[in-house]
């Protein structure tokens, strides 16, 4: 290498150097830096397959000598190393590795040192890696860890791992509101039905209503009866504050039956004689909120807000249902108008009104994103929270809906606080991972505690989504291990991987299942593009995700899925002999 393009080199990272004669050959050695490693092949802790790693070279900031009297030993034994004629700044490490193995690179000191001043020795390094890439059946658990688990669950999971590793089977979500649009879609395009269909409790805080009621488990029960595999997501919508009451307007007890009873709040209350009446509703700000506080609400419970005119007050929803013991609404300029003007009407059916009060924050807007909420995970496991008590009666309400599933024999792939690390450099993305990996990890047991110990559902199969991004990278296999509640709560392991289409997603499959050490089958939660099913058997190494999930997206314009596949990529994979579909699914009950 041209000792001048050596310097320019260096020069670029902005390092100075010790001057040199133009009749030597002296290279530049980098001042006042001990010999640092910028970057290597293979990182510490990696899995790796060996095809892929027939050498492992690391990169140093200074050209590099090698000590022969110092050997550099893989597992004990001397290997043979190089220095890269090209650069001189790095070292190439022959490896000759096997299948499924532990390894640990030794390099001591001063086996390594700069060129230039062969005083200046890098530090003694150790690597350690493995070749345990690849499906290792044998390592990989038998049966769910839930020794109550229903036969039906046990027929699904024993179906999956009976499969594993040798077919793959498709799925795909029904739609969002609670339904089999999407699957039905693909099926008509592609000619074949997923063996697994999607489902989500997104809406679970509007249920029952006439648009979506997860009472009616018939969408789940069609799935299952034609042999299909239900699987359920569950997008928590929190609310967006908490809310607590400033002024009250009204007190009492008032049962509004079948549209009988209202309360009847005019704006001016009683004032002693000779004064001026005040209007109660003088001090009330834009932003805050009307909170009705009820009891004895029965399954088709709605609430009503009316002005004076008896018309849905700030022209917004007339009805709407309620459950559990309070509902808000913010509180509008159109609506603050009306209500100086005219009072308010608290009315609805078949719950018993019992106050009506001014409320600081905004239960009313929610979600499950990290920006739309300030709902902290940590609270729900704090009794009396108010985050404890919204996710209390929301599981108590979500137990219900999963608890008919059961009645019914049907078995879900049961996948909640999906993607909770969001990516590990720029942060969560939806709230329950808003306060580290810990925090959901003790989420994820409190969760499947409550849903297993308290109400006895035992026909869930645990799904935990492993993130394996990490500023658009791979993620570390240390980070994935952080993160993973345990064996002892986890039946299967997923990614959701949104990549280029037709790829395998090889590399993330072999970070997931070096984590958990081949114990877990391994599966895609969700997809966009379809991956390319050939090249996971390809791989001298089996790499085949168990399942795939795909997401719903569909072109308003007609049959055509909208941003990640087409139908004929849908009808390539669905048709391959390696992919699983209803039409060649056995009973599962």
């Amino acid at each position: 290498m041209n000792k001048f393009k050596y310097l320019f080199m260096a020069a670029a990272l902005g390092f100075t150097f010790t001057a040199c004669d133009d009749d030597d050959d002296n290279y530049g050695a980098l001042d006042n830096l001990d010999m640092i490693v910028r970057s290597q092949s293979i990182a510490d802790g990696a899995t790796v397959r060996p095809y892929k790693a027939e050498v492992l070279s690391i990169n140093y900031n200074n050209v590099v000598g090698i000590n022969p009297d110092i050997a550099i030993t893989l597992n004990g034994e001397p290997v043979n190393v190089s220095v890269n004629s090209d650069n001189h700044m790095q070292i190439v490490i022959d490896l000759q590795l096997s299948k499924y193995t532990e390894y640990t690179l030794e390099i001591p000191q001063g086996a390594i040192f700069c060129a230039e001043k062969p005083d200046m020795v890098a530090a003694a390094k150790t690597i350690k890696f493995d070749t345990n890439a690849g499906i290792r059946k044998s390592m990989v658990a038998t049966s769910l860890h839930n020794p109550s688990a229903t036969p039906e669950a046990v027929n699904v999971y024993n179906f999956l791992l009976e499969n594993y590793g040798q077919k793959q089977l498709s799925g795909s979500m029904g739609e969002v509101a609670w339904g089999l649009g999407f699957t039905e879609l693909v099926a008509a395009e592609a000619g074949k039905y997923p063996a697994i269909v999607g489902f989500d409790y997104i809406h679970l805080s509007e249920s029952p209503a006439n648009w979506i009621d997860y009472s009616d488990i018939t969408p789940v029960q069609t799935v299952w009866n034609n042999n299909g595999i239900p699987a359920m997501t569950w997008h928590w919508n929190v609310p967006h504050s908490e809310v607590k009451a400033v002024k009250e307007i009204w007190k009492g007890e008032t049962a509004t039956g079948e549209w009988a009873n209202s309360v009847i709040i005019t704006p001016t209350a009683e004032t002693e004689e000779g004064k001026e009446p005040v209007n109660i509703f003088d001090d009330v700000q834009v932003g805050q909120s009307i909170m009705v506080t009820f009891k004895n609400a029965s399954a088709d419970a709605q609430g009503s807000l009316k002005n004076s005119d008896w018309a849905a007050i700030d022209n917004g929803t007339e009805y709407f249902n309620i459950s559990g013991e309070r509902y808000t609404w913010t509180i509008s300029k159109e609506m603050l108008d009306q209500l100086k003007e005219g009072g308010l009407i608290v009315g609805g059916k078949n719950h018993t009104i019992t106050g009506v009060f001014i409320a600081e924050g905004d239960e009313s807007k929610g979600g499950f994103s990290c920006d739309n909420t300030k709902f902290k995970p940590s609270n729900v496991m704090v009794e009396g929270s108010w985050e404890n008590k919204i996710a209390t009666a929301d599981i108590e309400k979500l137990a219900g809906y999963l608890k008919l599933l059961q009645d019914a024999n049907i078995p879900v792939l049961w996948r909640p606080f999906h993607e909770a690390a969001g990516d590990y450099t720029w942060g969560a993305w939806f709230w329950w991972g808003s306060e580290g990996v810990e925090v959901t990890k003790k989420l994820w047991v409190y969760l499947h505690d409550k849903l297993t110990n308290e109400y006895g559902l035992n026909n869930l199969i645990w799904v935990w989504t492993m993130q394996t991004s990490d500023a658009g990278n791979l993620a570390d296999v240390s980070k994935l291990i952080e993160a993973y509640p345990g064996d002892e709560y986890v039946d299967i392991v997923c990614a959701d991987l949104y990549e280029d289409a037709f790829t395998n997603h090889t590399d993330q499959f072999d970070i997931i299942n070096s984590a958990v050490g081949c114990r877990k089958i391994i599966a895609l939660g969700e997809v966009g593009n379809m991956l390319d099913i050939e090249s996971t058997v390809a791989d001298k190494d089996n790499a085949m995700w168990s399942y795939f999930m795909g997401w719903y997206e569909q072109n308003d314009e007609g049959p055509a899925f909208l941003t990640w596949n087409t139908n004929g990529e849908w009808k390539t994979i669905m048709e391959n002999s390696l992919v699983i579909n209803r039409d060649n699914m056995p009973s599962l009950k």
